[in-house]
């Protein structure tokens, strides 16, 4: 992209713009050409400013959603200068009013509050054509978003004073994908045509018999569709049960149509609510098919609701929904694949029915080397000299012991096809006898291939907090999952199957579905911050350590690529971000097979990072490592292969001394590169905000790499 369409924002004065508005008046200076694509990227903060959107062809988006929130205080009810009351569609946070608009990992709030104090609050006034608003957090009360067009008429005259009043009704297509929507009281409403995967709706309680509606389409007459929910969670926690309705009217033919929803408790048994409209029962098309969750129950839904067949619901797939006349469709490929069916029952979680789990293999291990050098002898003398021995020897003992390698084995479990032409395969791989990793394979329709003609490969290990691989690989439909997505940029598996490179996304033990008797169940919390304490409290005592399993375990992930025939070996890589940058770290100091490192998110020294910062996850401790090694001389074992490093600025996990605790660690790595003539393999980017996986400039990070990797072959 020319440096000229891409405009960077910073609240905090560290990028040329540091107001939103600033960088889209800009726009017509530095990019004029509205029919060319533009991107204006926020850096981490909150943005107190209205933001109107006129420009198609724009991207609007965040570092992270979870750390760039743009938020105003508008309700209806405020009084205007000349005495009237601001009304609905003058409350707006953000405004689209335009074509081929993107809005992407942002947090859009009204902070005025409830509605019933405040009025009608919107967050987001979308309207125009194509837009794709994809893993964004709306939060607000009432009227949260509005999906336009207006209806032609008001039913109270001046309801509809505000920016598009007098405009034409032009029904656009609107894509929502990974987006947290909050709210209480009409929280989706609009003629638009709008198309939601994957989202998760979230209602709020106003303590209330009825506690809000959530939707309140209004899709003109002879429109083949108005609001489809594909993969959505319906979620209100905290919300009285049965006190929600899942749809109103707005006008007469309003469309709300669900397909593979989880329906919280908080939705009312009889589901849809006419608003007193006797010819809206006629007119309107409320719907679902194949719904689960506690809230599903479709047998007592009001007797103008309708249960589609497996044929009618075939009519609502993605590509039909947003085709229109020139065949839009945002992603390309298969309808997306989502585990909605799959929730638990709190609706955020995956219930997983199976896990592989190591504990069996570490009991067997210490029924058969348990207390190999306990004393035997009979005598005082005897117990004496084997002190003296025992104490050398627990002294000197490393973290860990050569283990032994189990026929390579692998069970395919379930083959998908994601949008985009990615086909994503779960299968198990045997590394130890009896030890089980699930893994994710990632292959793109036209994957990229080296000088042999092989595939270009990354191998993904997975970090904390992001439920396993299933973030790493981007899983769908599991509110939790997009959580840690939003928080931290998790998919990074997935956005490097994107770019076109086979991807693996191997599950850690602990983690994901390798979780621990202690750490199994539907809790959220267990869910996604997994677990490795257990595996260290009984591997470290027979010599073991998480970190040399973790390790193992990736190094066997090579045998088996490297035995298919279609990876190759020139270009094999590893990235990982967190927990993920520490298995890269250590795993690739072990295996030189691998090519080419991206480490984001764990590069520091030990002293104030981990020693100083000791409530760290057990993986990150392995005894008598500090003795020997920091992890810059550990990095040291990386040398002369291709390095990218990237540190976030407020990253807490650099210690009490921040960047400097980096660069004291990088300053050892460097003279290594420079003692090997190759000082040019290790780059350092550092990101604004806090601990995330940084995405402004990956795609030229990943490029980096591979051209540093090919002029080091």
């Amino acid at each position: 992209m020319a440096a000229s369409s891409f405009l960077e924002v910073s609240p905090a004065g560290e990028a040329p713009y540091n107001t939103i508005n600033a960088a889209i008046n800009a726009l017509i200076e530095v990019a004029p050409d509205e029919t060319q694509p533009a991107t204006i990227h926020l850096n981490p903060g909150t943005y107190h400013e209205r933001v109107e959107i006129k420009r198609p062809n724009l991207t609007l988006e965040g570092e992270v959603a979870n750390q760039v929130t743009i938020t105003i205080s508008y309700g209806a009810n405020d009084q205007m200068p000349d005495g009237s009351k601001r009304g609905t569609f003058r409350t707006f946070t953000v405004f689209v009013d335009a074509d081929n608009v993107t809005l992407r990992n942002l947090t859009i709030e009204n902070e005025a509050g409830p509605g019933k104090i405040v009025g009608q609050a919107l967050a987001l006034y979308a309207d125009g054509d194509r837009l794709v608003v994809e893993n964004c957090q709306l939060m607000g009360h009432q009227d949260t978003l509005f999906c336009g067009p207006l209806p032609p008429k008001e039913v109270k005259l001046g309801g509809f004073i505000g920016p598009k009043e007098f405009a034409a009704r032009i029904v656009g297509r609107q894509y929502y994908r990974r987006c947290l929507i909050e709210g209480d009281v009409d929280v989706i409403f609009g003629g638009a045509c709008a198309y939601f995967d994957g989202c998760e709706i979230r209602s709020l309680s106003r303590h209330e018999p009825v506690n809000g509606y959530v939707t309140a389409p209004s899709a003109p007459e002879g429109e083949p569709y108005g609001f489809v929910f594909h993969g959505c969670s319906f979620t209100g926690e905290g919300v009285e049960p049965k006190t929600v309705y899942l749809a109103r009217p707005w006008r007469d033919w309003g469309q709300t149509v669900l397909i593979n929803c989880w329906i919280g408790p908080h939705i009312r048994d009889d589901g849809w609510c006419d608003w007193n409209k006797p010819h809206a029962r006629e007119c309107c098309l409320f719907a679902g098919y194949d719904l689960t969750g506690p809230g599903s129950d479709t047998s007592s839904w009001a007797s103008f609701a309708k249960v589609l067949t497996p044929e009618q619901a075939s009519h609502y797939t993605r590509q039909q929904v947003l085709a229109g006349n020139d065949g839009w469709d945002p992603l390309g490929g298969a309808e997306e694949a989502t585990e909605t069916e799959s929730l638990s029952d709190n609706g955020r979680t995956l219930h997983i029915g199976q896990y592989y789990e190591d504990e069996a293999s570490m009991h067997k291990r210490f029924a058969e080397q348990a207390r190999q050098d306990a004393f035997t002898g009979t005598t005082k003398q005897e117990f004496e000299d084997w002190q003296q021995a025992a104490r050398t020897k627990l002294s000197d003992l490393l973290g860990t012991r050569k283990l032994t390698k189990a026929a390579l084995q692998v069970k395919k479990l379930s083959h998908t096809e994601l949008s985009g032409g990615i086909v994503r395969t779960k299968v198990l791989l045997q590394v130890e006898q009896d030890v089980w990793m699930p893994a994710y394979l990632l292959q793109p329709k036209h994957p990229r291939t080296a000088p042999d003609g092989k595939m270009e490969c990354f191998i993904c290990p997975n970090g904390h907090q992001g439920a396993g691989a299933a973030s790493v690989a981007g899983i769908m439909g599991v509110p939790a999952v997009d959580s840690a997505i939003r928080i931290f940029n998790y998919d990074y598996g997935l956005r490097l199957a994107r770019m076109g490179y086979f991807v693996v996304c191997p599950e850690a033990r602990g983690w994901g579905e390798r979780r621990d008797y202690r750490g199994q169940g539907d809790d959220e919390r267990e869910f996604l911050q997994g677990t490795c304490l257990n595996q260290a409290r009984m591997a470290e005592p027979l010599g073991l350590s998480v970190l040399g399993l973790l390790s193992w375990d990736l190094m066997r992930l090579v045998d088996y690529l490297l035995s298919r025939g279609d990876i190759s070996e020139q270009t094999l890589g590893c990235f990982g971000f967190s927990g993920g940058g520490m298995q890269t770290l250590y795993f690739t100091a072990l295996d030189e097979r691998i090519k080419k490192v991206f480490i984001s998110g764990y590069f520091y020294g030990v002293k104030d990072s981990l020693l100083h910062l000791n409530g760290n996850c057990s993986c990150n401790y392995v005894p008598n490592l500090w003795r020997s090694f920091d992890v810059g001389d550990i990095v040291g074992l990386i040398v002369p292969r291709p390095l990218m490093v990237q540190s976030c600025r407020e990253d807490h996990l650099n210690g009490p001394r921040g960047l400097k605790n980096v660069e004291e660690q990088l300053d050892i790595v460097r003279s290594l590169y420079k003692l090997e003539g190759a000082e040019a393999n290790v780059s350092w980017e550092i990101c604004p905000g806090e601990h995330h996986l940084g995405i402004a400039h990956l795609a030229d990070d990943v490029a980096w790499l591979d051209d540093r990797a090919k002029q080091s072959r």
